[in-house]
C-alpha cells in the first residue's frame, strides 16, 4: 500500500513488519553462531585474538572472506598499508585509549584490538590474503589506493567523502552512465571499460529511456502547470528552508527550466542502467544500491515502457528528447561554461502559458508519467532510521554530479553549486505537486486525490514543508541545503579559480583550457559585425537614402502605453516613413528580380527580402552585442523589446543622438528586489542603421508577410526574433550560434559566454585606466558641484542625487548622472576597438600625419556632455553626394557641413582654435611645438 502511496512513508507500516520479522529471525540465527563461537573460544583471551589465527582463518576461504570484506569495508578510509582493507582498519572510535590501536575484521560482529607492534609482526603473513583481495576487485595489489591522505584532498572532497565513495571504481563508467541517450538507435551505448573489458548498455535498454525521457518530460509539464495555479504565499513558503520564518520570495520557473529538467533526466538514465547490472556487479563497478521498493517500482515502470511502443508506435507525435546546448550535461564538456546560478537568480511568471498549454496525456503516457513520478518521490521522501542520507540515491547522485568527465577528476565547490541549485530546484517543484496535486493520480493502484479533496491546502503544504524541505531535517533536501551551504562557504573563503591566461605581448589571451582570442580578431569582429550591418541596411533600402538625423530623434523614457514607442512621437515624423519603402517594392527589383508583375507579388523574390530580413536581424544582435559596451548576458539581450506592451516597457530609446538599450531585468534586480539598469550606448553610425530598420525595414517585412501570409515572417514586440519561429525571441542557444557563425573563420569561434569574458578580460587591462574613480550616487571631493549644492541645501549628496530635482523624462534611478556613466563606458569601449583597429589591424598604405601617434597607455577620459569640446555630431544620409576638397594629408575639409575630419581616428572636429587644440590634445596627445603648428595651419 505505502509503495502506491507516491512514496509516502508513512503508509508502509505493513511492509515494514515483514521485514522486521525477516531481521528478527537473520539476528537470532547470528547470535547463535555467535554463542557457539564464544563457546569455542572460552579458552582465548577475551581482549585480543593473536594474528596469526585471522591469518589462517583468511586463507582457508579467501574467496569468500574477501568477497564479504569488500562488500562491507570497502569504502571505509584511515587504511593502513597498501591493500590491508580486508584485515586491518584504523581505530577511529570516539574513546578509544590506544593511539596506535587497529581493528581486526575478521567476523560479521567481533572486532578486537591490535596493538601496532602485533601489526607490524605479522603484515607479511598478510600479502597473500591481500593479493587475493585486490585480484577480486579487478586491479593489481600495487593500484590499491589505500589511505588517503587528509593532505591530498580538498575541505570540499573531504566533507562530500566523494574519492572514498568511487575509490578503485571506474569514473569514466560511473560519469558515462549519467548522460542523456543518443540519438542514434539500435545501437548499444557503450559505458567504458573496467576489468579490460567493455561495460555497454544494449540498444534495448537505450530505446526504453528514450521512452522514459518523454514521460518525464510529461511529468514536469504537470509539475509546470500546478505551479501556475498556486499562489504567490504558498511558492514563498515552499521556498523558504526556515522553519518559521517566512521569505517573500516565491518560488517560480526559471529561464534554464531545461537545463535542470536535464539533470533530473540523467538521474534518471543513471538508476535504470544501473538497475540492468546484477547486484555484484551494481557493488563492484558504482558502489550503489537500489532499495527493494525501489527496483520493483523501476520493474514496472520498464512493463510500462515496453508496452508503450506496441500500443501508440513509441508515440511518435512528440519530438525525440535530446541534450540541448545548455543542459549540465554540456557544461562537462565547456569547463563549466553554464552558469546555474546566474539563471536561477532569474525567474519568470508565465502562468497563463502552463496553463492554456498542459492537457493530460492519453493513458498510456498518463501511466506512465504518473508511475516515474511516483518513483521521483520514493527517490526524494528517503529516511533512514539512522538518519544517515548517504543511502540516499539523490545524494549517491550528488557525487555522480561532481564528476568532471574531461579531466575524469572531480569538480571544485565552486563548480558544484549550480547543480545543487538545480537539484533543489527539482525537488520543490515535485515535492509541491506532491503535496497540493492540480490534478489528481488515477493510474496509481491507490488514487491519490487533487488539491481540491483537501480541506485546508496551506495546511497540507506546511506538513510536507515541514517535514521535506526545511533546514535540518532528516531527507535528501535537507541534505542538498547543508551541501550548497558548505559549498558557497568554500567560495566565499577561497574565491572563484582563475580561468583566463594572457599572452606575454598581452595581445592574446586563453580563456578555459583552449579558447585562445586574439585582440586583432576581436576589433576586426567589431568592425565586421557593424558593417554586415550597414551592408544588408542599404540593401533592404532598395536605393532608398531618407535624410534621417538621429540628434533630433526624441524620445520619452517614462511613456508606458502599450504598443508605444519613439516612432510614434509626431515630432520625429518617422510614423510615416514605412510607406515610402513600401511604395518602393511595388517598382524596384531585388537582385535582378522585380517584386511585382501585373499587380501579383514575385513570391522567389518576397521571400529572398523577407529571408534578408531575418539574416539582419541576426547581423543586428551580433552588433549590438559585440559594439554595445560590454556584452550582457544571454537572457537579458535576447528578450530586448522594442514596443511598449502591456505588461512591460520596452528597452530600445534614443538619447543624446544615440540608440541605448536600457535592461533592468537582471540579476542584480532578481538578488535584492531594487531597481538597478544597464544602458548600453551604440555607435552613431551603427544608431542610423538600426533607425532605418526600425522606421522602414521592419514595417516593411510585416507588410510582405501578410501580403503573402506568411506569418513566421511577421514582426512582434522583441528585436531580435526566433528565426525557427518556434518562440517569440531569440534563445540563447541560437545567440551563441549566431556568434559562432560570425566569427567561424577565427581560431575559436565566439559563445556568448566567450565573448563576455573576453571583453571583461579587455576591459580590465586596457580600458580601467581611462576609468577615472568615481561614484555618481556618492561624491566625495570637496570641490564637486553635487557635494556643494547639497551642502547649501542641507542634505546629503545621494539624497539631492535620488529625491530632490529629479527629472520625470527619465526613470528615478536612471537620472542623467548615471546616464553619463554609460555614455563614458560605452565610448571607451568603442573608441579602444577602432584605435586598436587602426593600429594593429588595418593596413596602411600610407600615413597621413605621422605626428598623430597614439598609444594605448596615454589614452584620458572623454569630456562630460556638458563641455563644450564635445559637441553633437550630426550624422546624415544625404540624398545627394558631397563636394569634398582635400586640403591636406591629415584633415579633410567637408564643404557641406563645414567640418574637418580627422583622417587618422575618423572624428569630426569643429574648426576653430579650441576645439582643435581640445581634438589633438585629449585624443592624441599631441602638445607644445607640434600641437601649435597644426592649429595654425588648420584652424
Amino acid at each position: 500500500k505505502g509503495a502506491n502511496r507516491v512514496g509516502d512513508r508513512e503508509d508502509i507500516r505493513e511492509d515494514n513488519a515483514e521485514d522486521e520479522e525477516e531481521d528478527e529471525e537473520e539476528d537470532n540465527e547470528e547470535e547463535d553462531e555467535e554463542e557457539d563461537e564464544e563457546e569455542d573460544n572460552e579458552e582465548e583471551d577475551e581482549e585480543r585474538v593473536p594474528a596469526v589465527t585471522i591469518v589462517n582463518r583468511l586463507k582457508e576461504n579467501i574467496q569468500e572472506e574477501s568477497r564479504r570484506m569488500i562488500k562491507l569495508y570497502g569504502w571505509l578510509d584511515q587504511v593502513r598499508g597498501v591493500g590491508c582493507s580486508v584485515c586491518f582498519v584504523k581505530w577511529h572510535m570516539h574513546g578509544a585509549k590506544e593511539e596506535d590501536g587497529w581493528r581486526i575484521e575478521h567476523e560479521r560482529k567481533d572486532c578486537r584490538l591490535l596493538q601496532q607492534k602485533d601489526f607490524d609482526r605479522w603484515q607479511a603473513s598478510l600479502r597473500f590474503a591481500d593479493y587475493e583481495c585486490c585480484w577480486e576487485c579487478g586491479l593489481p595489489p600495487h593500484s590499491r589506493a589505500g589511505v588517503i591522505n587528509p593532505n591530498e584532498t580538498t575541505p570540499w572532497l573531504r566533507h562530500t567523502r566523494w574519492p572514498d565513495l568511487f575509490r578503485n571504481r571506474s569514473l569514466e563508467v560511473i560519469s558515462t552512465t549519467a548522460q542523456q541517450p543518443d540519438f542514434v538507435q539500435g545501437q548499444d551505448y557503450l559505458l567504458g571499460k573496467w576489468k579490460e573489458s567493455s561495460v555497454e548498455s544494449s540498444a534495448e535498454a537505450e530505446a526504453q529511456l528514450r521512452i522514459l525521457l518523454q514521460g518525464v518530460d510529461i511529468m514536469f509539464n504537470r509539475v509546470m502547470a500546478t505551479m501556475a495555479r498556486t499562489s504567490y504565499t504558498s511558492r514563498c513558503w515552499l521556498n523558504t528552508y526556515s522553519r518559521n520564518d517566512f521569505w517573500p520570495h516565491p518560488f517560480r520557473a526559471v529561464l534554464c527550466l531545461k537545463r535542470y529538467i536535464s539533470v533530473w533526466k540523467r538521474l534518471i538514465c543513471f538508476v535504470f542502467r544501473v538497475l540492468g547490472f546484477k547486484e555484484r556487479q551494481r557493488q563492484q563497478l558504482y558502489n550503489f544500491k537500489l532499495g527493494l521498493k525501489e527496483e520493483k517500482m523501476m520493474h514496472y515502470i520498464l512493463f510500462l515502457a515496453s508496452q508503450l511502443p506496441s500500443r501508440e508506435q513509441g508515440h511518435s507525435r512528440r519530438q525525440p528528447v535530446e541534450d540541448d546546448e545548455l543542459s549540465h550535461a554540456s557544461s562537462d564538456e565547456s569547463d563549466g561554461e553554464t552558469d546555474f546560478e546566474e539563471d536561477a537568480s532569474i525567474g519568470i511568471d508565465d502562468s497563463s502559458q502552463y496553463q492554456s498549454e498542459f492537457l493530460l496525456p492519453s493513458r498510456p503516457w498518463l501511466e506512465l508519467s504518473e508511475a516515474l513520478f511516483q518513483l521521483s518521490m520514493m527517490f526524494w521522501t528517503h529516511q533512514d532510521p539512522a538518519g544517515d542520507m548517504s543511502s540516499s540515491v539523490i545524494i549517491y547522485y550528488t557525487a555522480v554530479m561532481g564528476i568532471q568527465r574531461r579531466s575524469m577528476s572531480y569538480y571544485p565547490a565552486h563548480n558544484s553549486t549550480g547543480g545543487l541549485a538545480a537539484l533543489m530546484w527539482v525537488g520543490r517543484a515535485l515535492l509541491l505537486e506532491y503535496a497540493l496535486p492540480l490534478y489528481s493520480y488515477t493510474t496509481l493502484a491507490y488514487h491519490w486525490p487533487s488539491r481540491d479533496q483537501y480541506h485546508s491546502q496551506p495546511e497540507r503544504l506546511e506538513a510536507i514543508r515541514q517535514r521535506y524541505l526545511v533546514r535540518g531535517c532528516y531527507t535528501p533536501f535537507g541534505e542538498l541545503i547543508e551541501l550548497k551551504a558548505f559549498a558557497k562557504s568554500i567560495v566565499r573563503q577561497e574565491g572563484m579559480p582563475g580561468n583566463l591566461s594572457w599572452a606575454p605581448d598581452g595581445r592574446s589571451f586563453v580563456v578555459g583550457n583552449d579558447k585562445e582570442v586574439k585582440l586583432s580578431d576581436f576589433c576586426k569582429t567589431y568592425h565586421k559585425a557593424i558593417a554586415l550591418v550597414e551592408e544588408q541596411v542599404e540593401e533592404m533600402m532598395l536605393g532608398l537614402k531618407p535624410n534621417f538625423n538621429v540628434d533630433v530623434v526624441r524620445d520619452d523614457l517614462n511613456c508606458r502605453k502599450a504598443g508605444w514607442s519613439f516612432l510614434q512621437k509626431p515630432e520625429n515624423k518617422l510614423s510615416g516613413a514605412r510607406e515610402m519603402l513600401i511604395n518602393k517594392l511595388r517598382t524596384s527589383q531585388f537582385r535582378g528580380k522585380p517584386f511585382a508583375t501585373a499587380s501579383h507579388w514575385c513570391p522567389d523574390t518576397c521571400l529572398a527580402y523577407l529571408n534578408l530580413g531575418l539574416d539582419l536581424n541576426k547581423s543586428a544582435f551580433a552588433a549590438l552585442q559585440i559594439s554595445g559596451g560590454l556584452p550582457g548576458r544571454g537572457s537579458e539581450v535576447t528578450s530586448i523589446r522594442c514596443v511598449n506592451t502591456e505588461l512591460t516597457m520596452r528597452n530600445v530609446f534614443f538619447y543624446g543622438g544615440r540608440m541605448i538599450i536600457v535592461i533592468s531585468y537582471n540579476k542584480a534586480r532578481a538578488s535584492n528586489n531594487y531597481s538597478f539598469y544597464i544602458v548600453r550606448y551604440l555607435p552613431a553610425n551603427l544608431s542610423l542603421s538600426l533607425l532605418k530598420y526600425l522606421a522602414m525595414i521592419r514595417p516593411t517585412i510585416d507588410f510582405l508577410s501578410t501580403a503573402l501570409k506568411m506569418p513566421h515572417y511577421k514582426c512582434n514586440e522583441f528585436l531580435f526574433q526566433d528565426p525557427s519561429g518556434r518562440q517569440k525571441h531569440l534563445s540563447s542557444a541560437q545567440a551563441s550560434g549566431i556568434l559562432k557563425y560570425l566569427t567561424r573563420d577565427l581560431v575559436t569561434p565566439w559563445t556568448l559566454f566567450l565573448s563576455r569574458q573576453a571583453s571583461l578580460a579587455i576591459l580590465k587591462r586596457y580600458i580601467s585606466k581611462l576609468v577615472e574613480k568615481r561614484n555618481y550616487y556618492y561624491p566625495t571631493s570637496a570641490d564637486d558641484p553635487i557635494r556643494m549644492f547639497a551642502a547649501g541645501a542641507g542634505h546629503h549628496p545621494r539624497m539631492l542625487l535620488t529625491a530632490y530635482a529629479i527629472d520625470k523624462a527619465l526613470p528615478s534611478r536612471l537620472q542623467p548622472e548615471l546616464l553619463e556613466m554609460y555614455y563614458r563606458l560605452s565610448t571607451m569601449w568603442q573608441d579602444w576597438n577602432v584605435q586598436y583597429y587602426r593600429d594593429n589591424c588595418q593596413a596602411q598604405d600610407k600615413e597621413p600625419c605621422k605626428s598623430l601617434n597614439v598609444t594605448l597607455h596615454t589614452w584620458k577620459r572623454a569630456s562630460s556632455p556638458e563641455s563644450p569640446e564635445r559637441a553633437p555630431k550630426r550624422v546624415k544620409t544625404a540624398l545627394g553626394g558631397e563636394n569634398t576638397n582635400d586640403l591636406s594629408d591629415g584633415f579633410l575639409y567637408n564643404c557641406q557641413y563645414q567640418i574637418l575630419i580627422c583622417i587618422t581616428c575618423g572624428s569630426m572636429v569643429q574648426p576653430g582654435t579650441r576645439s582643435l587644440y581640445s581634438h589633438l590634445n585629449t585624443i592624441h596627445q599631441i602638445t607644445g611645438a607640434a600641437c601649435k603648428t597644426l592649429i595654425e595651419r588648420f584652424s
